[in-house]
C-alpha cells in the first residue's frame, strides 16, 4: 500500500515494475527485451535489478531474470557493475545463465561436431578466439569477466535486504515491501505482461480469416533489430521449405506474431538455434511451451549451453529439460537436410559458440550469417596474432555471396559487422542482401543496404520449381500429422497408402453438406476450409493437417454443418467402408463414442475450471475427452494410496479431495488435476495418497494416455506442475511433483 508520493512505481510495457524513490531506482523482474523501454526513460537503465520469486513465468514460457542485456549495458555503456538482489537459492541459477550468455559454454564438443574432429578443415579454437574478446589492458587480469560486470545482493532468513539506503521486505507471491525512512510503499510484481506486438498492416484475406499461403522457397521476417534497438524486435525468422517452415532464433513473443501474422503455425515442426545470446535464444523455450512437441537444431556445443541456461531458469532437471523437445544435433561442414532443404552450417566469429548457415533447394540458396565480425582485415589479424590457424581463416573469410538471397548482420562492433564492410560489396551482391541485427536509422542513405523487412506481406521469395514428391509421400506427411494415426505401425501405414485418394476442390465449393450422412473420411493437404453452422460462436477455419468427419462416420451420424473450401484446397480421402475396416482393429472408435459422450454431458467445463486446461487448444481438449471416463466417487475413497502403481490421474468436476504426502496435506477442489508429477508423468509409483473429503464427480485419464498427451505437448505438462507447486506454496506445503 502507497503511503507516501515520494515513493512510487512504474509498470513497464514489456514486463517488469521500476520503483523509485529520493535516493534508489530498482527494476523489479527483467522481462526479455525490457532494457528498450527502460532506455526510452529520462533517467535511463537501472543498475539495481530484484528478481521476483519466480525466475521463469511458465503461463508464457519466458524468463523474468533475463540479465543479460542490462548487465552488458551497465558494464560496457556506463563502466559500473549491474547489482542484482534474489533470494539465495537463487543466486546459483542466475550465476550459471549469465555465465553461458556472457562468459560463453562451461563444456564444448567441437571434436564430435566435426566430421574429422581436430583435424576436419576450419577446425575453431574457439576458446581463443573467445579469451582474445574478453582481453582488457585495464583489469589487473588482463580480462574481464563476470565478476567484474555484476554484484549480488541476497535476502536474509527474514527476507530482509537494504541496499541504497532503501530496505526491502520480500512479502511472498511477487509482492514486496520498500522503506526509506518513515516512507513505506508496498508493489507486486506484474510477472505476465500483456504480449507487445508492433502495428501490422494486413491484406484483405488475413482480415478476412485466411491462413497465409507460403512460398517454396522464402523466408518471412520477425523482426530485424539487435537487443539495444527500441523500435523494432530483436533479429528472426522463418525459413519457407515447400510448404513448411523452419523457425530461426525466434524472438520474444514471436508465437502470438505468427498468429496475427495469421501464420500456421501446425506448418513449422522444425527451429534453428544458432547461439545462446538472449536476442536469439529467448523465443526458444516460448514456442516449445507454446507449441506441441519440435525439433530443435543446433550443435550439441550449443545445446548443452541452452540446457544449461533454462533448466536452471526453471528450475527443472535436465533431463526433464530435454524431455521437452526433440534434439537432433548438427554436424560442421557436412549438409544436413531439414523439411526436404540442405543446410550447410560453420561456426562463425562471436564471442560464444555461433552458427551460420547456407540452406539450398532445387538449385538455389540462401546465406545467414547470424552474429558475426565479419573484417577481413580483423580476421587476418586475429591469424597473425595466433588465434586462429590459416584454414579457420580461409574458413572465415570463404563467405557464400553468390548467394540467391542474403542476410547479413550489421551490428555494433567490436563484436559485430561494421555497415562499412558491407558497403564496399559489389552492387550486385547488395542487391541480394538485407541487413538483420540493426536499426534501420544506422543504414546510410546511399550505400544501397536495404533493411530486412518483417511480416509476411514482405516475405522474400526465392524462385524454384515445386519439388516433384509422389502421392505416397505426401499422404504418409499428412498421415504423420494426423492424432488419430499417431500409433500406427508401419503395416497400417502400407495399408493406409492403399486406401487414401486424392482431389481437389476449387474456392466455393461446399463438398460436405449439413444433415446428411457422410461417406468420406478427409484430411487437408492444401488450402483452407471453412465451417458453417449458427451456433458456432466464432468463424472456425481448416487447413493443412486438420481432419474431417470422423465421428460421423464411426458414429454414424449426420453431418453437423456445412463444409466450404475457402481457397483452392488440396484433399485425401478415405472411403466409409475402407475407414471403419482400417479402425477395426483399434482403440479409436471407442474413443471418439467417448469424446461424443463427453461432449454431451459438458466435460469441457470442467476443463475452464483449470487455469492450464483452460488455455490449451480446442484440439488438446478434444484429445483428453477421447481419454476421459466419468467416474462418482463416494465420499471417503481413496483415489490412490502411498506405494500402489499410478494407473489414473484425476479431474475433479465437483466436491474436494485431500491430498497427502509425508503428514501433510492440501485439499483440491473442483477444476483440480490430482496426481503425482514425475518427469513426463513417468512415475510408476505414488509417493502420496488422495482421499475423497465429499461425494465426487470426476474424469479419470490412464497414466499412459496421460503420457502420450504430454509427450505432444511438453508445455502442458511444465504448467500443471507448476500450478500444483503454486498450490502447494500457498497452503504452507513443500513443493510435490513439481
Amino acid at each position: 500500500m502507497k503511503t507516501d508520493t515520494s515513493l512510487n512505481f512504474t509498470n513497464l510495457p514489456r514486463g517488469g515494475t521500476l520503483v523509485e524513490g529520493p535516493n534508489f531506482r530498482i527494476q523489479i523482474g527483467s522481462y526479455p527485451e525490457t532494457i528498450k523501454d527502460t532506455m526510452k526513460l529520462e533517467k535511463g537503465v537501472p543498475n539495481l535489478y530484484l528478481l521476483p520469486d519466480d525466475l521463469f513465468d511458465t503461463h508464457l514460457g519466458v524468463s523474468n531474470a533475463d540479465m543479460e542485456f542490462p548487465v552488458y549495458f551497465n558494464y560496457f555503456i556506463k563502466q559500473q557493475k549491474c547489482r542484482i538482489i534474489c533470494h539465495s537459492h537463487q543466486v546459483k541459477p542466475v550465476v550459471r545463465v549469465l555465465r553461458e550468455a556472457v562468459v560463453g559454454p562451461f563444456h564444448m564438443y567441437l571434436e564430435e561436431e566435426y566430421p574429422d574432429g581436430a583435424e576436419s578443415y576450419g577446425f575453431p579454437e574457439l576458446r581463443k578466439e573467445m579469451r582474445f574478446y574478453k582481453e582488457d589492458a585495464k583489469n589487473p587480469r588482463g580480462y574481464w569477466g563476470l565478476r567484474d560486470m555484476i554484484e549480488i545482493f541476497t535476502f536474509d532468513r527474514e527476507g530482509t535486504v537494504e541496499v541504497d539506503g532503501v530496505t526491502i521486505f520480500s512479502l511472498g507471491r511477487n509482492s514486496y515491501r520498500f522503506e526509506e525512512g518513515p516512507e513505506s510503499l508496498e508493489v507486486e510484481f506484474r510477472p505476465t505482461p500483456e504480449p507487445q506486438l508492433e502495428d501490422i498492416a494486413l491484406d484483405a484475406g488475413h482480415i478476412q480469416g485466411c491462413f497465409y499461403s507460403p512460398p517454396t522457397f522464402g523466408v518471412t521476417v520477425i523482426g530485424s533489430g539487435h537487443g539495444f534497438d527500441t523500435e523494432s524486435k530483436t533479429s528472426g525468422f522463418i525459413i519457407w521449405v515447400d510448404g513448411k517452415g523452419i523457425l530461426v532464433d525466434p524472438p520474444v513473443d514471436s508465437t502470438i506474431w505468427m498468429q496475427q501474422q495469421k501464420v500456421n503455425t501446425r506448418l513449422i515442426e522444425d527451429l534453428v538455434l544458432t547461439h545462446c545470446h538472449a536476442d536469439h535464444d529467448s523465443g526458444t523455450l516460448q514456442k516449445i511451451m507454446e507449441e506441441g512437441r519440435i525439433r530443435v537444431h543446433t550443435t550439441r556445443t550449443v545445446m548443452e549451453s541452452f540446457v544449461a541456461k533454462y533448466s536452471a531458469l526453471t528450475g527443472l532437471r535436465k533431463s526433464e529439460f530435454r524431455a521437452l523437445f526433440e534434439f537432433a544435433p548438427l554436424r560442421i561442414g557436412t549438409k544436413t537436410t531439414i523439411a526436404g532443404a540442405q543446410f550447410l552450417f560453420k561456426y562463425n566469429l562471436h564471442p560464444i559458440p555461433t552458427l551460420g548457415f547456407q540452406v539450398s533447394l532445387e538449385g538455389k540458396s540462401f546465406y545467414y550469417s547470424c552474429d558475426t565480425l565479419f573484417d577481413p582485415d580483423y580476421i587476418r589479424s586475429l591469424h597473425e596474432k595466433g588465434i586462429m590457424p590459416k584454414e579457420r581463416m580461409d574458413d572465415l573469410l570463404d563467405v557464400p555471396w553468390s548467394s540467391d538471397l542474403i542476410f547479413h548482420e550489421a551490428g555494433i562492433p567490436p563484436i559485430h559487422t561494421p555497415i562499412s564492410i558491407l558497403d564496399e560489396l559489389p552492387m550486385d551482391v547488395k542487391r541480394r542482401t538485407f541487413l538483420v541485427h540493426v536499426s534501420e536509422s544506422a543504414i546510410p542513405d546511399d550505400s544501397g543496404l536495404r533493411i530486412a523487412e518483417p511480416g509476411t506481406a514482405n516475405t522474400y521469395e526465392v524462385e524454384v520449381p515445386i519439388p516433384q514428391k509422389s502421392l505416397a509421400y505426401k499422404i504418409l506427411d499428412v498421415v504423420s500429422h494426423i492424432d488419430l494415426f499417431s500409433e500406427m505401425k508401419f503395416h497400417k501405414a502400407l495399408e493406409c497408402l492403399a486406401i487414401t485418394h486424392y482431389t481437389v476442390v476449387e474456392a466455393g465449393e461446399k463438398f460436405i453438406e449439413r444433415d446428411t450422412y457422410g461417406d468420406k473420411f478427409y484430411m487437408i493437404l492444401s488450402g483452407e476450409v471453412e465451417v458453417l453452422h449458427e451456433s458456432l460462436p466464432r468463424r472456425l477455419f481448416f487447413s493443412r493437417y486438420d481432419y474431417i468427419g470422423e465421428t460421423a462416420l464411426i458414429l454414424n451420424n449426420p453431418r453437423n454443418a456445412d463444409i466450404v473450401a475457402r481457397t483452392r484446397t488440396e484433399l485425401l480421402y478415405i472411403e466409409k467402408e475402407d475407414f471403419l475396416r482400417f479402425l477395426r482393429d483399434t482403440p479409436l472408435p471407442d474413443m471418439l463414442k467417448r469424446l461424443d459422450e463427453n461432449r454431451s454431458v459438458g466435460a469441457r467445463w470442467t476443463f475452464e475450471k483449470h487455469r492450464i486446461l483452460a488455455a490449451i487448444s480446442p484440439l488438446q481438449k478434444n484429445q483428453l475427452m477421447c481419454y476421459l471416463d466419468g467416474e462418482f466417487v463416494p465420499e471417503g475413497t481413496y483415489l490412490f494410496r502411498e506405494q500402489e502403481e499410478v494407473d489414473w490421474y484425476y479431474l475433479i468436476d465437483s466436491g474436494e479431495v485431500l491430498f497427502q504426502r509425508d503428514g501433510r496435506e492440501v485439499v483440491l477442489g473442483p477444476g483440480s488435476f490430482v496426481g503425482e508429477f514425475g518427469p513426463s508423468f513417468d512415475l510408476s509409483r505414488h509417493h502420496s495418497s488422495a482421499r475423497a473429503l465429499t461425494d465426487l464427480e470426476t474424469y479419470r485419464i490412464g497414466a499412459e494416455e496421460m503420457r502420450s498427451f504430454i509427450s505432444s505437448y511438453p508445455g502442458t505438462y511444465v504448467r500443471m506442475a507448476k500450478s500444483l507447486s503454486d498450490t502447494l506454496k500457498q497452503q504452507g506445503r513443500p513443493v510435490i511433483g513439481a
